[in-house]
């Protein structure tokens, strides 16, 4: 049997798993939401790279339905069955969602690994050509750098569009450090 401790101990780890992946839940459709209204301006844009672990995270899902099904059957309290299932449906839904969201540059910013950033919030940018070819855009405020792993049949695009956006004035880089 478990104690009344441990009982409230899970309780609130579910209750906080709950919370969690209600706001990562409703964050990931939100920027789908966005890629969606996006994807009519699409530059030069590529399939993402189906990475190894999507099936666990799918599997993982589907685990956590079951056992938020098993939880519902027991007549656990809500809160536990509720953690459970919220975390299910992320695994379910936003996995396949995020695997739909096409990287590349847009009219008005890139898509890249951490989200969408606009044209005007780029500060620098740097391609690193190995063994990848990766560009990285830094933003004008201390948020972290956005990267975007391009592949070599749009490496010539991309630096294309780039400069045009840079003719433009879309894309206003700041000095490199000591005029260099």
């Amino acid at each position: 049997m478990v104690s009344e401790l441990e009982q409230r101990i899970i309780s609130l780890g579910l209750v906080g798993l709950g919370v969690y992946f209600t706001i990562q839940f409703a964050r990931g459709l939100a920027s789908y939401q966005r890629f969606r209204r996006l994807r009519p301006t699409a530059l030069a844009t590529w399939s993402p790279p189906r990475p190894p672990q999507a099936s666990w995270l799918l599997a993982l899902g589907a685990f956590g339905g079951v056992l938020a099904l098993v939880n519902g059957w027991l007549q656990r309290p809500v809160l536990h069955v509720y953690g459970l299932a919220v975390m299910s449906v992320y695994f379910l839904v936003m996995v396949p969602l995020a695997l739909r969201v096409r990287p590349g540059l847009y009219r008005d910013g890139v898509w890249a690994d951490a989200g969408f950033i606009r044209w005007d919030d780029v500060a620098r940018i740097a391609f690193v050509e190995s063994p990848q070819i990766m560009l990285l855009l830094l933003p004008r405020r201390g948020q972290r750098s956005f990267r975007l792993p391009v592949p070599p049949d749009e490496y010539g695009e991309v630096r294309k569009l780039l400069n045009e956006k840079m003719k433009t004035g879309a894309l206003q880089l700041e000095p490199s450090i000591l005029g260099l």
